[in-house]
């Protein structure tokens, strides 16, 4: 072919990838993130002027003053940027491993996540009453166990398989030893950036995605069998 004709048929060929629409279900992806971004980032603005947004915190009084919305916002609050920044990354890193799960089911991950931890809080750790809940740790571990479960699920050799496994183990026994001891990992290189965290809500995140985890994994089951 000429070098001319080849360079201009490479040229419209860029132009037509250029032009061409975005598929739904990519522009419905970057709209999914743009929310989380922008709930995170509004909730969160307080911490520019050395405040804090109590007004969304989950205290369980003023949740029963009526104040329902403090059972959704707790999870995007924190307590300063050094915790949102750490947050955020960890979720956004971790929600995007499950992209090419169906919206449904990542939804359902971060509800189930979320509402573990915070039951689980309530049910286990008393200081709730006084010091409130808030952030997004509790999802992040929830998400961290779904997203090795669906490494090992999805894996094509035993490497992949085996690094899920490791990174399952490592998620499941760092969240039960914080539950237990009351105290997050490696507390002292946070440098008290963390307010006074309620590390058993790590294992109800845990336990909350994986009983979803295990709940979709049952239709998948029951699909195939029919």
């Amino acid at each position: 072919m000429n070098p001319t004709i080849r360079s201009a048929a490479l040229e419209d060929e860029v132009e037509s990838r250029q032009s061409a629409p975005i598929p739904t279900r990519t522009l419905l992806w970057r709209i999914e993130l743009c929310v989380f971004a922008v709930v995170i980032t509004l909730l969160n603005l307080p911490l520019l002027t050395a405040g804090f947004a109590s007004n969304f915190v989950f205290e369980p009084t003023a949740v029963s003053a009526g104040e329902w919305w403090r059972v959704i916002t707790h999870l995007f609050v924190h307590v300063s940027l050094y915790h949102a920044l750490l947050n955020a990354s960890v979720f956004f890193l971790l929600y995007t491993e499950l992209r090419n799960n169906a919206r449904c089911e990542r939804f359902a991950f971060l509800l189930a996540a979320g509402a573990g931890s915070l039951l689980v809080s309530l049910w286990a750790a008393p200081m709730i009453q006084t010091r409130g809940l808030c952030g997004l740790s509790g999802i992040a571990h929830g998400l961290a166990t779904v997203s090795a479960l669906e490494t090992m699920r999805g894996a094509k050799n035993r490497t992949l398989w085996w690094l899920g496994l490791a990174s399952l183990l490592l998620v499941v026994s760092k969240s039960l030893i914080e539950g237990v001891t009351g105290r997050i990992a490696f507390e002292s290189l946070h440098f008290g950036q963390l307010g006074y965290p309620i590390a058993v809500c790590h294992a109800g995140g845990v336990l909350g995605a994986l009983l979803a985890w295990l709940g979709f994994g049952a239709r998948r089951v029951q699909r195939r069998e029919k």
